[in-house]
């Protein structure tokens, strides 16, 4: 009808009204659009660098290990690694950090889009694209989606289960929940972290309901109990063996260092956007209590964990997208916000930008650059010079850019605390010796050796270069020293 501001609807559905200029529906239009664009913008941003910073240990041994997977069976490895594998096999030549980054930067991008897909039923598609875009803003998402590791691709197989599980709570489909859950736990195969994210979105729900949180379902008692019971069988299969593994090479206390690691990745003005979001959502009852209640089960599960082994940030980069979900309801703006809400999201994503910008620029991407470091070495090493260096996989992927055993060194040798003697060796040779190091790599050494060491390098030897990161809270610089 002319002039009419009803919008045609499909046979059934509730006929809309259209926005009138200036109107409050016509401003959230807007907004939600300037939302996507810059969810999109951000995204993509992720592309940018890839192969700019240097690999990390941890990346040359995805390489390598990669590279030597068994074919055998497919349970004798990560899902991760075997993506990896059929990747490489395509290929053509050695592999760049660009090439071994593709992958999690995939994953990282679709997590993203996850993040909003996630969480809409929960949420609502604007609060569900602020939660989004709270993760776009992350150095800590974008430092995972450009290193050739797997905790992108455990994120996102995590929230696409996630995604169903809400979406079978909020319109009462036992099934779907039932689905999501089981993806979610496949996500552990990528990753063993995204195991801590399952019994607590198990749990989450039957708690909020009893708080007085309306869902369209949630799971009983028996309900969850008949789960527990199963996730206890899947746990005592392969959990264990997975949890005795890491437990002997990495036992011991470490909640200081996961609550240190977290907050600096996780940002201060997160937590509290998080704190007051969830504070909001139990007084309103709002459903983003879920959300809140999953993250708080599991961040307490990985605390629980770190009493008896070491625990760190990337073991809960599963559970960013709840945390931005938890606040998402305190960062989108709307007119009944007082002024500490309305300061805490300008204080959000004024961080989140400059903690990108920092990763960008100062911080060069959060790693020590071996790349540069190893660099100078193979330009200006003799044909019988000696190599000596840390993060020995990385530099011989520097000094041997075709290698796909970067484990195995045959260009340099190790420097670790269980190498050290090498240098008394060497010391007494007349070739020189180049030695490149990251002093943060001496934690794992005794006093006595590291004295050793100094007192070598003050006496023996001139620094050739320091190649710094500012801005981190860690030692990632590196240093080039010879031995003439």
């Amino acid at each position: 009808m002319k002039g009419s501001n009803v919008v045609e609807t499909p046979l059934g559905a509730r006929p809309r009204l259209r926005a009138e200029p200036g109107s409050r529906s016509d401003a959230a239009a807007r907004t939600t659009r300037w939302l996507v664009v810059a969810l999109a913008g951000l995204a993509l941003l992720r592309l940018w660098g890839l192969d700019r910073w240097g690999l990390w240990i941890d990346e040359a041994f995805t390489l390598h290990d990669a590279r030597a997977l068994s074919w055998t069976s497919v349970t004798d490895f990560p899902l991760n690694l075997f993506l990896t594998s059929v990747w490489l096999r395509f290929v053509d030549g050695p592999p760049s950090e660009a090439t071994l980054r593709a992958l999690p930067c995939l994953f990282g991008i679709l997590g993203i889009v996850a993040t909003w897909w996630a969480f809409e039923p929960l949420l609502g598609r604007r609060r569900a694209l602020v939660a989004a875009l709270i993760v776009a803003l992350s150095s800590y998402h974008l430092f995972w989606c450009q290193s050739a590791r797997h905790y992108t691709l455990a994120q996102t197989l995590s929230l696409v289960g996630a995604g169903l599980a809400l979406r079978g709570l909020a319109r009462g489909r036992p099934s779907g929940f039932l689905a999501g859950l089981s993806i979610a736990t496949m996500a552990s195969f990528a990753h063993p972290s995204a195991a801590l994210v399952v019994p607590a979105l198990l749990a989450a729900p039957w708690l909020c309901s009893r708080a007085g949180v309306q869902l369209a379902w949630s799971p009983s008692t028996r309900w969850i109990g008949g789960a527990a019971l199963v996730g206890l069988a899947l746990a005592a299969v392969w959990g264990s063996d997975v949890w005795s593994e890491y437990a002997s090479k990495k036992g011991g206390s470490s909640v200081v260092h996961l609550a240190l690691t977290s907050g600096f990745y996780y940002g201060p003005p997160l937590a509290l956007a998080a704190l007051l979001g969830t504070l909001d959502a139990w007084k309103r009852r709002d459903r983003a209590l879920v959300a809140s209640a999953v993250f708080t089960l599991a961040f307490g599960a990985a605390l629980l964990a770190s009493l008896f082994a070491k625990v760190a940030a990337q073991y809960v980069f599963v559970m960013l997208p709840w945390a931005a979900a938890a606040a998402s309801s305190i960062v989108l703006p709307e007119e009944r916000r007082g002024w500490l809400t309305r300061a805490v999201s300008i204080l959000v994503i004024v961080w989140g930008a400059a903690d990108v910008a920092l990763y960008l620029t100062t911080r060069h991407g959060d790693r020590p650059r071996w790349k540069e470091a190893y660099a100078l070495v193979a330009r200006s090493r003799g044909p019988d010079d000696l190599v000596y260096g840390m993060a020995a996989p990385v530099g011989e992927y520097y000094l041997d850019p075709g290698t796909s055993t970067p484990r195995a060194t045959v260009h340099l040798a190790p420097l670790t605390n269980y190498d050290d003697r090498r240098i008394d060796t060497w010391a007494r040779r007349e070739r020189r010796v180049w030695i490149v190091l990251n002093r943060e790599m001496f934690g794992d050494w005794t006093k006595e050796q590291r004295e050793r060491f100094e007192r070598f390098l003050r006496d023996q030897c001139e620094r050739v270069r320091t190649f710094p990161v500012g801005m981190t809270p860690r030692d990632l610089d590196v240093e080039v020293y010879l031995r003439p």
